[in-house]
Parts: structure tokens; sequence; C-alpha cells
């Protein structure tokens, strides 16, 4: 919903004729293309609100030594000197019990030495651990599982795992937990429970099991969902009797809902779309389709006032993946009319963002960031590709035929070497069928 690790839209992998039977999607490898996930920008980071990446409340992590450099080389002595009072003050701000091996192990992290970060930062998790929470106030959790997260990044990935669930566990209500330390009798404030839902967030990411991973989205889910309502403003809401309008007031109510200070739309919308792919890779499409049009109308409020290209572009994939789930059905032509419309949709989407001005970035917004509309330049490639098995599929030979063209120099333009192939396997295909089927 800021960083779905990228693995983006679901493309067709095929060969011999177009039957209803194919997956609508431009098939890549894993490393180019395939069923977009949460794991991308639209989701809960740890440093979105951690104290270990934010100058004033963290260890630093936004303000690296690199970033020191580059001050010296742009702005001289004077940058250099601001940079590095921040990165002092934030390690300032913990208990000096903590403080050298935090800062030890942060900058053994910055200089890829992994496994002295580990040493250091394991021993700061255990030292921390031993400290009562008041000792770490304000916001004694937050500063816990931010050093569970830090430690998780640089441990391998079973440590990591055992790290997370055990800084899950002891952010648990009080008397569910089993530890008799110090932290078994503290309780988390909400501002902290949405901590815990990242950390389960990352859980699932790590999971090797789909119904594992489905276990700790579904936790998150429901219970970033009860935070939500805790922050939201009451409406008034039909009374009748009809099923289908208390069911419109349930799907409408995400997208409105006045949020928490403490809580962004990527808090929210990350486990919904993170769920919603693995019910996706399940085949279950009653439960996985709802869950993308509550991210998308998340990513795309109504009015679509003030909304940031990647949120467009991330909006853009989801519309796409819901289009290739609509076509998992029997591809009747209203089901075929409903999956190009979606498809036309995110299309539109990303030709939206296209024109938009790209946001300013690096030192008082000297440089603009072309980063900004990457996930656009890559979805588009298979948006198109979509569009264009769609309108092979009803015969619209003169359409498919300039839609893979496009996809095809879409997907060269951005390194996407699968989607170029496929997209010339499909002209390829197109060629080669009779020509009394095509429209105008």
């Amino acid at each position: 919903m800021s960083a779905f690790r990228r693995r983006l839209p679901t493309g067709l992998n095929r060969r011999g004729p177009l039957n209803h039977s194919d997956s609508l999607s431009l098939a890549c490898r894993r490393a180019i293309l395939c069923q977009t996930d949460s794991r991308a920008r639209f989701r809960p980071r740890f440093h979105s609100t951690s104290t270990v990446d934010t100058p004033i409340k963290g260890l630093g992590g936004n303000f690296r030594v690199s970033t020191v450099f580059t001050a010296l080389l742009v702005f001289g002595a004077g940058a250099t000197a601001l940079g590095l009072y921040q990165f002092y003050k934030s390690f300032t701000l913990w208990p000096k019990e903590l403080r050298d091996d935090l800062r030890a192990g942060i900058k053994a992290r910055n200089h890829g030495d992994l496994n002295l970060s580990e040493r250091y930062l394991t021993r700061a998790y255990q030292t921390a651990l031993s400290m009562p929470p008041s000792m770490l106030s304000p916001f004694p959790y937050l500063k816990l599982s931010g050093i569970a997260a830090v430690l998780a990044e640089v441990s391998s990935e079973q440590k990591a795992r055992e790290v997370l669930e055990d800084v899950w566990n002891r952010g648990a209500d009080p008397s569910k937990r089993s530890s008799a330390d110090d932290w078994a009798s503290y309780a988390p404030v909400d501002e902290e429970r949405i901590r815990r839902v990242a950390v389960a967030y990352k859980l699932a990411e790590l999971s090797h099991e789909r119904d594992e991973e489905e276990k700790w989205l579904v936790w998150a889910v429901e219970e970033v969902l009860k935070l939500a309502g805790a922050g939201m403003q009451k409406r008034p809401v039909d009374t009748g009797d009809s099923t289908d309008t208390q069911s419109q007031s349930a799907q409408v109510i995400l997208a409105e809902l006045k949020l928490p200070p403490w809580m962004s739309k990527d808090d929210l919308g990350a486990p919904l779309a993170a769920l919603g792919n693995v019910y996706a890779r399940k085949g279950k499409l009653e439960y996985a389709m709802p869950l993308y049009l509550q991210a998308i109308s998340l990513l795309l409020p109504p009015g679509m006032q003030n909304v940031s290209i990647q949120d467009r572009c991330e909006a853009a994939q989801l519309m796409n993946n819901l289009s290739e789930l609509i076509m998992r059905r029997p591809p009747t032509p209203e089901i075929r009319h409903q999956a190009e419309a979606w498809a036309r949709k995110a299309l539109d989407v990303i030709e939206g963002a296209g024109k938009m001005p790209l946001p300013r970035s690096g030192w008082f917004g000297y440089s603009e960031d072309t980063t900004a509309r990457s996930t656009c330049d890559q979805v588009l490639g298979v948006v198109l590709f979509n569009i264009g098995m769609l309108r092979e599929m009803d015969s619209d030979k003169k359409a498919a035929r300039a839609l893979f063209e496009k996809s095809a120099q879409q997907c060269g333009s951005v390194g996407m070497d699968e989607g170029v192939l496929q997209a010339k396997e499909a002209l390829r295909r197109v060629d080669r069928t009779p020509s009394g089927g095509e429209t105008s």
C-alpha cells in the first residue's frame, strides 16, 4: 500500500493456441514479474514508525554514515556537522547500557559486516529484555521491537524468525504470556500494537508454508482492523433489512474511515493486499477479490485528490491482479468485459501518473525522484500484454497486435527480457491465426 518489495503483476506463460483455461498474465520468472505482492511499497515498514530508523527517536537508520560523506562533498563542513550531530543525538536518547552495542551494531551493518552486527545487536536485544520497560520509555515496545527488526535484518532466516516471534509474543496480552521477566506484565498501547502488526507481516514474509503465511496475515488483518476501528468516526448506517445494503456499507467503510494519527494507510492496506495474494495463489477468489478492492480503495480514495505517483502505480498493480483473478472464471463475454475494464482502468491510472510532475528528492529537493514511476514503468508492459490477450480472445487481431508490440517495447525499455519474449511469441501467434476472425 511505501516500499511493496517488488514482485509485480501476473502474466501469461503459455504455448499453443489460446483458450479459456489459460491464465491471463505475462509469465515471468520470480525476479521479473509475478503476482503482485504487498511486500512492495504498500506495507507497514519497520522503519516507518520505528525508533530505530528515524533521526530523532531512533538509531539514525535514515541518516547513514554514507549520507554524511555525501553532505561533505556537496555542502561542506557545515552540513556535515549538522548530520553528525543528528547521528549522535539519535543514540543519546537510548539508555546508556544499550548505546555502545547499538552504535557498533548499526555501524557494522552499514559497512556490510553482518556477522559482527548480529553479535552486537543480539547483545543489545538481550540487554533490553533484562531491563524493566520503564527504562525504555516512552513506548518501550517500539524500542524493543525496533532492535529486534534490525537484528532480524542482519541475521539468518531461522534466527530472524526466532527473534521476531519472540518480540511478537512479548507484545501479546499479559494474560496470554508465559514469560516471567519484567516484560510479562507490560501491556502495549495502540501505537505499539500497530508495530506488532508489522512484525506479524514480516513473519508471514519469512514463512515457507502457505498455511503459516496465511495464519500470520489473517491475524494482522484482524488486528489492524480493530485498531483502525478504534479511531473511526461513526457514520450513519442504513438500518434496513437488506443484506446487500449492509454488505455495501462494510465494503466502503475502510476507504472512508478516519485513521488514528499514529496509523498510516500503509499499515492498514499492506496486510489486506498480502492476504489477498495468499488467497489468489490458493484459488480462493471469493476471498482475494474483496481484499484487493479494499486495498485499491485505500490507495485511490474517492475523489483521487493529492494521491502520489507511487500510490497510483501500486493501485494499478492491484487492478491488473484483479483483472487476472476475474479471468480465472469461465470466460463468458461478461467476464471478459469485466476483466478488460479493470485492465484498462489500470492503464488509465498509469497514464495519469505519467503526466504528473515527479516529486523532488535529495538535499533541498534539488533533483527529481526518477524512481517514483518505476512501478508504473514495469506494470505498464504487463497491462498492455493482458489487454492484448483479451482483444485476441475477442478475435480483434489488429488491436491485439498493436498492444503486443507496445508491450514488447515497454518491457524492453525497463529490462524485462522475459516480457519481451512473451510479447514477441504472442505476435507470432497472432500472425499465424487466420485473419477471418479479425475485427476492425
